[in-house]
């Protein structure tokens, strides 16, 4: 049953799920419906939609060994494919001369993943939390209360992991670090 529970949860905090969501909900809640609807399709369709199909390919070739690439080698491809779909994001928020809010944020995601992707050459750091603890940090800026909330959420992503034995204690507090660090510079920029 721990497990089950532990899976349902690392699948709910799947970095696609939780970041495609908050996007989606921060654009609608903080920007102009026409600029959230341009930003929630670009993400869904230069990102999200790109990242589950390069994934299933890989995993069927047998390229990664699952959908989650929590393998430390197979990562050292989805890092350059991850960071490049957000540098055309970028570049496209930024010709389409988008709030500096949306900017910022994607420029210190960015940072984050290239951040990633380098501490990956040496350990194999949780995305899943980086991602939360990115998220939980944006959303203190909505609401305290919800801040708590999906810190709360994130703790049970970091449990869940170690539970489906994906990620060290050392690999989660770097993951979490990652997050909360890159969340704090989006915010005080």
């Amino acid at each position: 049953m721990k497990l089950y529970i532990a899976k349902i949860i690392s699948i709910i905090g799947h970095p696609l799920m939780i970041g495609t969501l908050y996007v989606i909900f921060i654009s609608f809640h903080d920007l102009e419906r026409q600029t959230a609807i341009i930003i929630s399709a670009t993400i869904l369709s230069l990102v999200t939609i790109p990242i589950i199909l390069h994934n299933f390919m890989k995993m069927k070739k047998g390229k990664y060994s699952n959908f989650d690439v929590s393998n430390q080698e197979e990562r050292r491809s989805f890092y350059p494919f991850s960071i490049l779909l957000f540098c055309v994001c970028l570049i496209l928020f930024y010709i389409l001369n988008f709030p500096e809010v949306v900017i910022v944020t994607t420029l210190s995601f960015l940072a984050m993943l290239v951040s990633m992707g380098l501490i990956n050459l040496k350990i194999k750091a949780s995305l899943h939390l980086a991602i939360a603890m990115f998220i939980a940090i944006k959303l203190f800026e909505i609401s305290i209360a919800v801040g708590i909330i999906f810190l709360i959420f994130g703790f049970l992503i970091a449990w869940s992991r170690k539970t489906l034995g994906r990620h060290s204690y050392l690999e989660l507090a770097i993951g979490s670090l990652a997050g909360w660090t890159f969340g704090l510079l989006s915010i005080c920029f």
